[in-house]
């Protein structure tokens, strides 16, 4: 069959911390078919190999890390601009120090957790190429007064305030809104030299600026995701990285007597994202033929997702056929969906009972 599907995660395959018996049943139905797909999610914060390991475990399923696209997944061609030992560091917001992912499977009452010593969203910046990645964490760290309202983690080594940041790549959801706005607006109105937020004898200079209201520097600022919502286990749902994005709008543009906040958005339901994605079904399409076999490339692209805002528009908008599940935050809505079913089993009922050659 000339299909690939893209598979959201939260709100399809799991709801909060437990996996949908569906999303078992369906992933194993699409496997048994030899169709080629990925996970297309607007989450992250960690790296592709370690959601799909993951999510292997907890969907009784194979699932690749060249199958996994992450919000900041996309991002990762930016590395090249900051990947020699010349470069200026990055800002990589997201996971807390310490990243703990739990999840449920629908079978057992026992969780299965990962846990990791170290920030999973600077492990994928690594990956990525990155040469110089650095957390709002280690800034606190180094500086605690930058943002005083909370003990820095102990967790965590100051960094050297020798090298500039060059960039601010929004990897996940903000884990300290507070923190993370104080931090951008200080390197937005510094042209991203720390040493002009943290040292005294930067400070004349740094007041005059703003008291001048020279229009400051902005550096490339880029966001993985636009979602305002997400949902979980409780019946309301909760705030995402686009709800910090509107709150640091509206920060800086008081901040700087109007300025707006310049900024490149990735993720669902933008192009950039859409096209990596459908690159990476076309792999998973490539690899999935046996050796003497002419790969068979889709000619045809499904969306399965639970949020009209990100999912559904982004299905529509780059040619894919939608479909909108009602397991997750789904509502009504402007953007609507080709198909509309109860669960991703129903989903890839619609998919595979379709003629596709």
């Amino acid at each position: 069959m000339r299909i690939g599907i893209a598979f959201d995660i939260d709100g399809v395959l799991i709801r909060g911390k437990r996996v949908l018996p569906q999303a078992i049943r369906a992933i194993r139905r699409v496997q048994d078919a030899r169709v080629p797909f990925v996970l297309l999610t607007n989450g992250g914060g960690t790296t592709e190999a370690a959601k799909a390991k993951e999510l292997s475990r907890v969907l009784d399923s194979d699932i690749r890390a060249s199958q996994m696209v992450l919000a900041h997944t996309p991002m990762a061609p930016l590395a090249a601009n900051y990947s020699n030992v010349n470069s200026n560091a990055v800002l990589i917001l997201g996971s807390p120090f310490l990243c703990i992912f739990t999840c449920t499977r629908p079978s057992s009452s026992k969780r299965n957790e990962s846990k990791s010593g170290k920030s999973e969203c600077k492990d994928a910046a690594l990956a990525y190429g990155f040469k110089y990645p650095v957390l709002a964490e280690e800034i606190l760290v180094t500086c605690p007064e930058i943002w005083p309202f909370r003990a820095p983690s102990k967790s965590c080594q100051p960094i050297s305030l020798d090298r500039k940041i060059g960039a601010i790549l929004s990897f996940h959801d903000s884990q300290d809104w507070g923190r993370d706005a104080q931090i951008i607006c200080d390197l937005m109105r510094t042209g991203g030299d720390l040493r002009r937020v943290v040292e005294p004898h930067h400070r004349d200079r740094t007041r005059h600026l703003h008291q001048h209201h020279t229009p400051p520097e902005q550096l490339p600022l880029y966001f993985s995701a636009g979602d305002f919502v997400w949902s979980n286990n409780l019946p309301l749902t909760r705030f995402a990285q686009g709800a910090f994005r509107y709150a640091l709008e509206t920060v800086y543009s008081r901040l700087t007597h109007g300025k707006p906040l310049e900024y490149t958005m990735y993720g669902k339901p933008h192009k950039v994202t859409y096209d990596y994605a459908q690159s990476a079904i076309d792999a998973h399409a490539v690899s999935l033929s046996l050796s003497h076999e002419v790969p068979i490339m889709p000619c045809k692209y499904f969306g399965i997702g639970d949020n009209p805002e990100s999912d559904i528009a982004g299905a529509n908008n780059n040619g894919w056929t939608s479909i909108l599940v009602k397991t997750g935050v789904y509502e009504s809505g402007p953007h609507e969906a080709k198909y509309l079913v109860a669960d991703v089993e129903e989903a890839v009922d619609v998919i595979l009972s379709q003629p596709h050659d």
